[in-house]
């Protein structure tokens, strides 16, 4: 539920901000609001994401691999 009226907010600011009819005053407020947003959004998912260096070596030398035994099947 809170995802949802997060989304609706945010909704809200980029409709006020592209908003012709808005006085520049009450865009620049949107505006601000969604950067802070994006930092808050920005520090939650360093906070908590958990894929490790380690993890996306381990991925990338796997898609490589994949990728190479695909051209040596053709």
């Amino acid at each position: 539920m809170v995802g949802n009226k997060l989304g609706t907010y945010v909704n809200k600011l980029m409709t006020t901000i592209v908003d012709k009819e808005q006085d520049e005053f009450v865009k620049d407020l949107a505006i601000t609001e969604l950067k802070r947003l994006h930092g808050n959004i920005k520090e939650f998912l360093g906070k908590y994401d958990t894929e490790d260096e380690e993890q996306v070596k381990k991925t990338v030398k796997q898609l490589l691999q994949e990728e190479t035994n695909d051209v040596k099947d053709k």
